[in-house]
């Protein structure tokens, strides 16, 4: 039964996001008799966890936003991310159906407000429920994940789309959708920095509510707990940092805050720093629960979390894939993303690939650091045909073997690789940002030679420590949806065909907005810069 137990959950997930409502979440004809017990506040909770869930397992939503975009990888011959990621402002050529991945698709926002709407309703419903009606301090909890969540998604919105929507009423009623005259209500973007102030109001409610976990505890890394919120404060007010500054505000107390945050999550939050020396590094981070857990989402077959691999997925877009039939021609060499050996410098510029020496987190999160192909691998491809120098991202590459599959089924794993959120060695990286910005350097300087001993290099000693933090973020973070946003928040582009300045003077960094919302909606503008950018 596993294998239709996980199918029956994921294949809306990766091919109908719109439509996924799990089994457990609350239907909203039973408001009036739902919401009566702590059990029923926890499965309304778990609706939000599971709609958000759902949302990330689709790598666009966020490998394909934060890491395609950048440029350090490239597709493969017959596969990958859509080439229009990284060639930047190429709208005009796009090619297939809509439902095999027009980039039209990722101008959408429409899933993201169905988890909103979810959270919107939790919050209601609980903040009415009497506190009798909970054990200890789970309603509390309950509210803070709620919150947490809420915050969280409008943190995605608003860094891909900046002016969105900003809805925080529960939808109960078609008065609230509907006017008199039978004409829908419809609501306008909201500035970027009003939906900021906003989130931070949510996640300073989720810090309020929420306490620290603990990592033998089943919840550690995958429920929201009070390190998974100043995680969250952190990245928002570093964001708003970004924005205030951008907007010549006052902009020094969201950098207090953000270092507030981030120094109260590093001491009390009971994390630690992976040792990278393990052999079994990328079961430890990527497998679930590790020390650096702070918040991802729970991909495992035994839970009924997990998805077919040859469906799609992360993994389906970064690793190869060993057949069962032990045929390596259908390992999927062609058809995914790879590292061209001119972005390699970029990536890990302190490894020296001709003595196979230096910075050991390329050989760890990469197979074949070593090659030389620039042209992705085919059989038919003049310089690249060696299937085993394709470069390709380790990070993902946890599955198990369907144990009903088919005779005649030669990739039939099942993903077991946790999705990273927020990991304690971004939050660490960040605090270092953090210190730099606020001129504590020499507060900065440690915690970057923390990350840097970690990977074999010798302490910093170089003259631009803002661009060595930025560096070790790529190295670290490449693959785990983070880097594009820190290039944004920063104005620091190693590729510069991804973002002119021009295109970043006009906020060219925020996505159009698709052709459906704009016209089911007409308050809704297009984002400017992409005006006559687009095909629809």
């Amino acid at each position: 039964m596993k294998k239709i137990l996980i199918f029956t959950l994921l294949y809306p997930i990766l091919f109908a996001c719109h439509d996924f409502l799990d089994v457990e979440q609350v239907d909203l004809v039973y408001n009036e008799v739902y919401w009566k017990t702590q059990s029923d506040a926890e499965k309304g909770v778990l609706g939000i966890y599971a709609l958000y869930r759902g949302l990330m397992v689709n790598p666009q939503n966020w490998y394909q936003r934060g890491d395609a975009t950048t440029g350090f990888v490239n597709r493969g011959w017959n596969g990958g991310s859509p080439d229009q990621l990284y060639k930047v402002g190429d709208f005009e050529n796009i090619t297939g159906p809509k439902s095999w991945g027009e980039l039209e698709d990722y101008g959408d926002w429409s899933k993201f407000y169905k988890v909103v709407a979810q959270a919107n309703l939790v919050i209601k419903k609980v903040e009415e429920m009497p506190a009798e009606k909970f054990t200890g301090n789970n309603k509390n909890k309950l509210l803070g994940e709620a919150y947490f969540l809420r915050a969280l998604v409008y943190f995605n919105i608003l860094r891909i789309w900046g002016n969105a929507p900003y809805i925080s009423e529960s939808i109960e009623s078609s008065t609230q959708l509907i006017n008199n005259d039978l004409t829908p209500i419809l609501i306008g973007r909201t500035d970027d920095i009003e939906i900021g102030k906003n989130v931070l109001q949510d996640v300073n409610n989720a810090i309020s509510k929420l306490e620290y976990g603990n990592m033998a505890n089943a919840e550690w890394g995958i429920r929201a707990n009070l390190g998974s919120a100043e995680a969250l404060a952190g990245h928002v007010n570093m964001w708003m940092y970004f924005l205030a500054n951008r907007d010549n505000l006052d902009s020094q107390q969201y950098l207090t805050d953000a270092i507030t945050a981030l120094e109260s999550l590093k001491s009390n939050g009971g994390y630690s720093l992976v040792d990278y020396s393990s052999p079994t590094v990328i079961e430890t981070l990527y497998g679930g629960k590790s020390s650096e857990a702070i918040f991802e989402l729970n991909i495992s077959s035994q839970d009924n979390e997990s998805y077919r691999v040859d469906v799609g997925g992360i993994i389906n877009l970064t690793c190869k894939i060993p057949p069962l039939d032990g045929d390596v021609t259908k390992d999927r060499a062609s058809s995914i993303n790879f590292v061209p050996r001119v972005q390699k410098e970029l990536i890990y510029p302190e490894y020296d690939i001709a003595t196979e020496t230096g910075d050991i987190r390329a050989n760890l999160f990469f197979q074949a650091w070593e090659s030389p192909y620039n042209e992705p691998f085919s059989d038919v491809s003049p310089v690249a045909t060696d299937r085993e120098l394709v470069t390709w991202m380790k990070k993902y590459a946890l599955m198990s073997v369907d144990p009903l599959h088919s005779w005649n089924e030669y990739i039939p794993y099942f993903a077991e690789a946790n999705i990273p959120i927020f990991r304690y060695t971004d939050l660490y990286l960040l605090l270092a940002e953090a210190y730099y910005k606020d001129n504590q350097q020499a507060k900065s300087i440690a915690l970057v030679n923390d990350i840097r001993d970690r990977a074999n290099l010798p302490p910093y000693s170089g003259d631009n420590l803002l661009a060595e933090i930025l560096q070790q973020r790529i190295s670290e973070l490449i693959g785990e949806g983070q880097i594009y946003y820190d290039m944004v928040r920063n104005n620091s582009f190693p590729n510069p065909q991804v973002m002119d300045p021009g295109r970043y003077q006009q906020e060219g960094y925020y996505w159009p907005v698709s052709g459906s919302v704009l016209l089911s909606n007409k308050m809704i503008s297009q984002t400017p810069y992409w005006n006559g950018k687009t095909r629809w």
